[in-house]
């Protein structure tokens, strides 16, 4: 059949013709493989025979080695080599092939034996390290950088050598960074740092003691030698920053870590690029996940259904591999034993575990048991497991019922790898039990999904169903006819609920009526009535997503199939199916990523809709990642609540009173028992007899005098200043809201600015008003208000932010305390006269805060004609003198970016007027000059790419600038007019140079980050029609 020829098949007919054609394709490709897989067969088994060698080789090296390894010989006279006819004489009975095999080659190769090298005395530099170790941390703590003058380029290694020449110990030196043309920085610890400048000065080198990392001066480059002085100042911080994220890098983690709070206290770095060795825990307090990576380890999670009716009470474990949880009188223990952890940590985690009764061990042993479970091999943690479940009498579920089943399922090297170190280990008896392992199943994990079921009696468990919320369709309500049938069912269902009541207002009974019991009545007439006329609508699911869709079941359907197929394979075979398997894995993964983004910025956009909706949702999201305290008992919440109640009843019983209790007072009713106008204790009296209080005596039954007090009379509190105080709370009420989606990939910069104002800013200004702030007070609330904007937008520690309060029409932190303090002044004019803080002004005028706070600019610039008591009056005024403050600080600065927004106060335009995400993305990062950004050579390689050079540019379209409106001014930036010029109300026809603006934008996006993603937009400036 492999020779039939066409001249053969002459006279057939052409059915048989075209099928024997096809036959034969088919014997010759199998024939092919056959071929393929002798080769390979012959291959392995010349591997294999080499392999046999190379170990009988090395157990003979190994045996001589041991055989000249007396004390007297010479170490550098032995050698290795085999005697002869062992290995240099050739083997007849060798695999033709040998000699070209590289390892064979190797292997056969005698290579002489060189003498132990000899432990040498440590110096007294390493002496001093170790003993540094040991040491309990004493004196200063810090790090302190110092700079020094350099003559001509130099290299690290330069720098150490010649350091080391002058008698500096070069291992205390942690960083060393060219911050400026002439000068070097060095990183040293303060305790070090005198020390160090000791030696340099006796060397005669000079230290730069005045000199400044963040001085303009120092960007010598000529590319940034048009920038302006503030974008000087902007390159300078960014270079700097750049500096010290690679000094980290190049730390240890136990130094990177106190070196990275260093700068960040210095203002160069910000908290979330200081080094950390974990970043997410769970309950356990193990790591989940890896900085950059996306599988998990050293963590264990439970999942629960929120389908499940009992109680599960999470109980405490002293190792973070384990979580144990109970249900009723049953209590499970997950773990996660990772592969490099020592086998007698291993035991001392599940020796800590405590053994009662109807205890179940499931999770991630990575101990192979061997003939226990029917694996093909063990290794020394299986053993020792094996030894620890017989000394306690424990079964290995797995070895019962799914036994030679793997739990682990890798394919490496076009090799398939399976082992069984998932198992279920318990002192129980299972009652019809069932293990069921997916092995065809592909959830992205080399595991494979164990799922074991059986029959169990919770004796003391009640089942509880979870509680659902009534819902119904309320908006049919609105509907005439129905909010008819809902009236008319509720008055016909409630008659006897009135005629009770009614009962209850004309004939009081004697003892106390249920008021629950008719509440609850009430409540079910409503429900009842609701069901009737609108219909109950069932709750959504707690597991329903979103972002699920067809086209996702269908990927995941598809990396299934692909799997099944790649496990039914045979041969060559299997390396095919598992790279389809690999590929639809990935594409499943960037589906499910891509649906979320998608839901997320819809979910983005429906809180943008309607700002009370979006802060109710963000209430709703802090309470869920608040810590929630509950008193917990091992039968469920309803013995719980049982428990506590019967605590506090004894509590309150009563029975530490006394015995015999003192009568109660008097009462009278005409006055009070005493007259308080006759009383003879005026506050005079008191303050004068105050005066005449001697120093050295102790009126009182304490041992306090006067002159003990008066030494810190002038302290005042002994906290922290307010400002202060707040910045933690603060800080982290802003991460939590940033976390939720007020940053730069979430909400809208206009909603995260209102959602700080709503739940950010009243933090830290609690109690300004009533304040008296000194200027490093109003400097710290400044710096409150700049991180917590930069969390936003994404800046760096020392990014400018005045653009960002500009157009968030955000007042400075000074304004606010002045405005609340004058509110506050104001509010108290118009108090009663009995009220607490009259009386307090009036009787002390002189020692009054209201005397300093009163003092401010805003409330002493009051006109006699404005209405106090009007809120919105006294508001305007306070606006009114804002402006006129920024139309000073205008006239009085010269930073390009704030000259060049709008001249009056406002949210700016560019926040809600109709744009995508991305196109208003730009215009914002436009005006705060983040585009075009950091300059750099510009890819039409004329220039760097500086806002002066992209209004001429080659690569942007000369037509589309042409389009813009012309400003009067030659020094006013035609793309800032033209952002200037936009209307302020959406409603207001689309002006004609929004499109070529916008496509201006995104040329200039695409010269300065020219590796993102343009390839979604195809039409700028649709939203707005």
């Amino acid at each position: 059949m492999a020779n039939l020829q066409i001249g053969n098949m002459q006279g057939l007919p052409t059915e048989l013709t075209s099928f024997l054609t096809t036959l034969q394709a088919q014997i010759m490709n199998v024939q092919n493989r056959t071929d393929q897989l002798e080769r390979l067969a012959a291959e392995n088994a010349r591997l294999t025979t080499e392999l046999d060698y190379a170990r009988t080789t090395i157990a003979n090296l190994q045996k001589q080695l041991g055989s000249q390894s007396a004390p007297e010989k010479n170490f550098s006279e032995i050698s290795l080599s085999n005697p002869a006819g062992a290995v240099g004489a050739p083997d007849k009975n060798k695999e033709p092939g040998l000699e070209a095999s590289t390892w064979a080659t190797k292997a056969s190769v005698s290579l002489p034996v060189t003498a132990p090298k000899m432990s040498t005395v440590p110096s007294a530099r390493r002496i001093a390290a170790s003993v540094r170790m040991f040491a309990l941390p004493s004196g200063p703590s810090g790090y302190e950088y110092v700079y020094i003058p350099r003559s001509r380029r130099l290299k690290h290694k330069e720098v150490r050598s010649s350091l080391r020449t002058l008698g500096v110990d070069s291992s205390r030196l942690l960083d060393i960074n060219f911050p400026a043309r002439g000068v070097i920085g060095i990183l040293v610890h303060v305790q070090y740092a005198d020390t160090f400048k000791a030696k340099l000065t006796n060397a005669s080198v000079e230290i730069l003691d005045a000199f400044d990392p963040l001085d303009p001066d120092n960007v010598a480059d000529p590319k940034y030698a048009s920038l302006s002085t503030h974008e000087l100042a902007n390159t300078a911080a960014m270079l700097h920053h750049d500096r010290c994220l690679q000094a980290l890098q190049f730390l240890r983690p136990h130094v990177a870590i106190p070196v990275g709070h260093f700068f960040c206290e210095e203002g160069w770095i910000s908290e979330d690029e200081i080094p950390t060795r974990t970043t997410l825990t769970n309950a356990t307090g193990g790591s989940l996940f890896k900085p950059g990576t996306y599988r998990g380890s050293m963590g264990v999670s439970v999942l629960i259904s929120p389908h499940c009716p009992y109680a599960v009470t999470q109980i405490p474990m002293p190792s973070k591999y384990a979580l144990a949880v109970k249900i009723g009188s049953l209590r499970i223990v997950c773990l996660y034993l990772p592969p490099n952890m020592p086998t007698h940590d291993v035991l001392h985690v599940l020796s800590s575990i405590p053994l009662t009764h109807d205890t179940i061990l499931c999770g991630d042993f990575n101990a192979r048991l061997g003939s226990v479970t029917g694996d093909y091999a063990s290794n020394s943690r299986g053993l020792a497991l094996c030894s620890w479940i017989e000394e306690r009498s424990l079964s290995v579920v797995n070895a019962d019922l799914a036994p030679c089943i793997p739990t682990y399922i890798s394919f490496r090297n076009n090799y398939e790898i399976s082992s069984i170190i998932d198992l279920f280990i318990t002192n129980m008896p299972l009652i019809n039990p069932s293990l069921h392992i997916a092995t065809d199943l592909s959830l992205g994990s080399d595991h494979r999904l164990l799922s074991l079921s059986f029959t169990y009696d919770l004796q003391h468990s009640t089942n509880m169903p979870p509680p659902l919320r009534k819902t119904w369709n309320l908006s049919r309500l609105n509907e005439p006819d129905v909010h008819a049938l809902y009236a008319h069912t509720f008055n016909q269902n409630s008659t006897s609920l009135l005629s009770t009541l009614q009962d209850i207002v004309q004939n009081p009974p004697l003892t106390r009526p249920n008021i629950d019991a008719i509440t609850d009545e009430f409540n079910l007439l409503i429900y009842d009535s609701l069901n009737s006329s609108i219909g109950h609508r069932p709750s959504r699911p707690n597991h329903w997503k979103s972002f699920w869709n067809v086209a996702l079941q269908t990927a995941a359907d598809r990396r299934n199939q692909c799997y099944k197929k790649w496990r039914l394979a045979i041969g060559i075979d299997k390396v095919v199916w598992w790279t389809k398997h690999k590929h639809a894995q990935a594409e499943f993964r960037s589906q499910v990523q891509q649906a979320k983004r998608q839901s997320w910025h819809v979910f983005c956009q429906s809180m943008e809709r309607d700002f009370s909706k979006a802060t109710s949702k963000i209430k709703q999201l802090k309470r869920h990642r608040q810590p929630q305290h509950t008193f917990q008992h091992d039968d469920g919440p309803a013995v719980a609540a049982a428990t506590m109640c019967d605590y506090l009843a004894t509590v309150y019983s009563g029975h530490i009173l006394p015995a015999t209790r003192p009568p109660a007072p008097m009462t009278t009713c005409n006055s009070v028992p005493f007259a308080s106008d006759d009383s003879p204790f005026t506050s005079p009296i008191v303050e004068e007899f105050m005066q005449f209080m001697p120093n050295r005596k102790a009126p009182g039954p304490d041992h306090i005098r006067a002159e003990m007090l008066k030494p810190f009379a002038g302290n005042g509190h002994m906290f922290q200043s307010i400002a202060t105080h707040r910045r933690s709370g603060t800080l982290a009420t802003m991460a939590t809201l940033n976390s939720v989606g007020a940053c730069r990939s979430g909400f809208s910069l206009l909603l995260s600015s209102r959602l700080y104002k709503t739940f950010v800013r009243p933090k830290f200004e609690y109690g300004l008003a009533i304040s008296t702030l000194l200027k490093q007070d109003i400097k710290v609330l400044e710096s409150i208000q700049d991180k917590c904007l930069r969390m936003i937008v994404g800046g760096h520690a020392t990014s400018s932010t005045i653009v960002l309060k500009h157009i968030c029409n955000l007042p400075s932190m000074k304004f606010r305390a002045d405005a609340l303090m004058a509110k506050f002044c104001i509010r108290s004019r118009f108090l009663p006269a009995q009220c607490l803080l009259s009386l307090l002004h009036r009787h002390h005028t002189i020692y009054s805060s209201l005397v300093s706070l009163g003092k401010t600019h805003l409330l002493s610039n009051l006109p006699p004609t404005l209405k106090l008591r009007s809120p919105s009056a006294v508001k305007n005024h306070f606006e009114s003198i804002r402006e006129a403050g920024f139309a000073t600080f205008l006239q009085s600065n010269t930073q390009v970016l704030i000259q060049a927004c709008r001249p009056v106060l406002g949210v700016d335009p560019i926040l809600f007027l109709p744009a995508s995400r991305v196109e208003r993305s730009r215009l914002i990062r436009w005006r705060m000059g983040w585009l075009p950004g950091k300059p750099k050579e510009c890819p039409c390689g004329s220039d760097h790419t500086s806002r002066r050079h992209l209004l001429d540019c080659p690569l942007v379209p000369m037509a589309l600038f042409e389009q813009l409106p012309q400003p009067d001014q030659d020094q006013i930036h035609r793309i800032d007019f033209a952002i200037t010029s936009l209307p302020l109300s959406s409603q207001e026809p689309r002006p004609a140079y929004w499109i070529p603006l916008l496509t201006i934008l995104w040329h200039i996006d695409v010269i300065c980050n020219p590796d993102g993603d343009y390839s979604h937009e195809t039409e700028h400036g649709a939203l707005w029609i």
